[in-house]
């Protein structure tokens, strides 16, 4: 039996057609992006196809008038509250059952979003090779996750689907508001696309390459789009269509005066229910004990770093002022320094010493630091010169993080624990991922159970970008290391 997808009244085709493909809905927002996708959705689900809905903004819910899907996530819409810790098994269960899922990610930080995706997703990519039957892949903002010019572990993931799930039986679905912002080589691979309006100029210019008409004919045609109307492209033919109206619940509609009812929803049986919450509870117990333990040892790993931080402090201090004794010829300001640190260490607590005493000190410090610098061959000072040039090149925010990090060498920290203390949201952290700064060396980054931790790693940069220099010298090194800091303040 034919299964016919009706999508406007201009065109209907197979289900079959779908299968392994990769699609493409573009355009602005308000151009009817989400209605096409919504629509094509209904008449998959007519045949109980599964997939799994990356739902961004908590829109799709709304399917539930009429199909039985299990919504996962944190908003008040979700069958079941998950964390990313449960994304695998959720994965498992939706894939191995056929149960199609909506993963409601409204609830969830940028930072957790990605890593239960990156989960999810590597755990369905691995299933669909064991069971190698059709299932649909649906992703939301696209341009987030499968950036143009950017290289991630989910991008990579996504972008092995889009380009060869089809032999694992894995089709997906992209939507985006930015064409131009989405990885080329995916929307290169795209079968079936639905083009909407877009006014961008960027965005135009992908249309331009996609479409086989002239750049000016492209222009004309885009521009005379309504809302719900689309260019639908596909086996290198065209034309213009307007997609129905979806038949189920609106989740997305944008708010008003008038009430809006909710009509009733489509439940997922209690069987499954019952045993993903099973699974659910299991791992936030687990979870809740190892967080315990983590953080118990974070904490007293933390007070040891301060303790040794500490020590190296005042013995670096002490080897310094050895040294300015003798090169900077002062015996004033030495005597000075050494009463002032017998002053400084005392039974292991700081005493208060006269501030007008600190600040020539701490001019003195600078003095023999730049003395020593100074001293360093044309070459070295070049290859340091060359190092801040790259460094000065990143983005504010990736340089603001390098500058905390490096003052609280050699402790690591999340994104959201960074914007805690410095001038950006977590967002815009999260955005501006050092991954520049990472392939450097100058900052290390390791997954944890709760996302990425970054750390400082200048010292053992300094030992490698210049031990072709000082093979066998700890003393220039710390040098380096010393002016990169004082640099990067």
């Amino acid at each position: 039996m034919t299964k016919l997808l009706k999508i406007s009244p201009e065109i209907s085709f197979n289900l079959e057609k779908i299968i392994g493909r990769c699609i493409s809905i573009l355009g602005i927002r308000g151009s009817g992006k989400t209605n096409t996708s919504s629509v094509i959705l209904e008449e998959i689900l007519k045949y109980k196809y599964p997939m799994t809905i990356v739902d961004i903004d908590g829109e799709y819910w709304g399917l539930k008038e009429k199909y039985e899907l299990l919504v996962v996530g944190k908003s008040k819409n979700v069958d079941i509250n998950v964390n990313v810790e449960h994304a695998r098994q959720i994965a498992a269960v939706s894939i191995s059952k056929n149960i199609p899922v909506i993963l409601d990610m409204s609830g969830f930080l940028y930072e957790d979003t990605y890593e239960f995706l990156l989960n999810y997703m590597d755990e369905i990519w691995n299933l669909a090779g064991r069971f190698r039957k059709p299932y649909e892949i649906v992703l939301e903002e696209a341009h987030e996750f499968i950036p143009q010019g950017t290289k991630n572990d989910l991008k990579e993931i996504l972008t092995r689907i889009a380009l060869r799930g089809r032999k694992r039986g894995l089709g997906i679905i992209i939507l985006s508001q930015r064409s131009a912002k989405v990885e080329k080589d995916v929307l290169t691979q795209a079968e079936i696309l639905f083009l909407h309006k877009v006014v961008h100029p960027s965005d135009m210019k992908v249309y331009k390459e996609i479409l086989p008409i002239s750049p000016k004919e492209v222009s004309v045609l885009i521009s005379t789009l309504n809302v719900g109307d689309c260019v639908f492209f596909f086996e290198n033919d065209y034309r213009v269509i307007h997609v129905r109206e979806r038949t189920t619940f609106h989740a997305g509609f944008t708010p008003s005066l008038k009430a809006v009812k909710v009509p009733k929803l489509k439940l997922v049986s209690s069987e499954i229910l019952k045993s993903i919450k099973s699974l659910t509870k299991t791992k936030v117990k687990e979870k809740s004990e190892l967080i315990k333990l983590q953080k118990e040892v974070s904490e007293l790993k933390n007070k040891l770093d301060e303790k040794e931080k500490y020590i190296q402090k005042l013995e670096a201090d002490i080897e310094t002022l050895g040294k300015i004794s003798v090169e900077v010829k002062q015996p004033e300001m030495t005597q000075l320094t050494k009463a002032m640190i017998e002053q400084f260490i005392t039974n292991g607590e700081t005493r208060n010493i006269d501030s007008e005493k600190i600040n020539n000190f701490n001019e003195l410090l600078e003095e023999t630091k730049l003395i020593e610098y100074d001293k360093l061959p044309n070459n070295v000072k070049k290859h340091v010169d060359k190092i801040l040039n790259r460094i000065w090149k990143v983005s504010k925010p990736k340089q603001e993080m390098l500058r905390f990090l490096v003052n609280r060498h050699p402790q690591p920290y999340t994104y959201s624990e960074m914007a805690e203390w410095i001038n950006y949201s977590e967002s815009t952290l999260y955005k501006h991922q050092p991954t520049e700064l990472i392939k450097m060396g100058i900052i290390t980054r390791e997954r944890k159970h709760d996302g990425y931790h970054y750390a400082s790693n200048i010292d053992e940069f300094v030992t490698n970008e210049f031990k072709v220099y000082f093979p066998n010298s700890e003393n220039e090194k710390q040098i380096i290391t010393n002016y990169l800091k004082e640099k990067l303040q």
